[in-house]
């Protein structure tokens, strides 16, 4: 799937010049692959299947709820209201279920990314606030530069207002980044980390109005 994607990519830039939703779907289709790919590599994807979303004794803690809670609160605001009052559609029509396609497998596929970036840290960090803290500041760096030097350039289409970007990213990103990899440090559950990270993407595409592949 991957080498096919690659394939596809080299081939339509040839023929195509400019911003074209066609290669920005298959610029994104590589991505998310690539992040199943390293879920898959670092035993991520495995202990998806493996691991319950949530044990018993969790869903007896009363802070366990309150924590999820929260995350699910920073989510809300940091996607659902901060980043759509810093966001443009430009007028592009809405197509739902290819918005919604493409947001579920951002959001796999990129949560898949973060995850392997825990995974691999706390092979070699004991702590687990040290690896929280580590792959905060990988992920952090990685996001920043893929979202402004290659995503938001060559995948997403135009929508961003620019005096609201770094409004986005220190009270809408940062504090994405820090609670729920906080919460991962505690509670250990990856596939609601997933969950939240997919929620905030899939609502991102939707806000922003992605375009349909042709």
């Amino acid at each position: 799937m991957l080498l096919f994607l690659v394939i596809t990519l080299q081939t339509q830039k040839r023929t195509i010049t400019g911003y074209s939703p066609r290669l920005a779907w298959i610029r994104g289709g590589i991505y998310f692959t690539s992040g199943f790919i390293l879920s898959i590599l670092t035993g991520v994807l495995p202990a998806l299947f493996s691991n319950p979303i949530a044990t018993a004794e969790q869903v007896s803690n009363l802070y366990w709820w309150l924590f999820t809670f929260l995350c699910v609160g920073i989510i809300y605001f940091a996607y659902f209201y901060l980043w759509v009052k810093g966001t443009l559609t430009h007028g592009r029509e809405l197509h739902l279920p290819q918005v919604l396609f493409f947001g579920l497998f951002w959001g796999l596929g990129e949560g898949q990314v973060l995850l392997s970036a825990w995974a691999v840290t706390e092979k070699f960090i004991g702590n687990v606030w040290l690896t929280a803290l580590v792959t905060f500041l990988i992920v952090g760096t990685f996001k920043g530069l893929w979202q402004s030097q290659y995503w938001d350039i060559h995948v997403a289409p135009e929508h961003n207002i620019p005096e609201w970007n770094l409004k986005k990213v220190l009270f809408g990103h940062i504090p994405n980044l820090i609670f729920t990899l906080s919460y991962l440090a505690v509670f250990g559950n990856a596939l609601i980390f997933l969950l939240l990270q997919t929620a905030g993407l899939m609502y991102m595409t939707y806000r922003m109005r992605f375009p349909k592949f042709e």
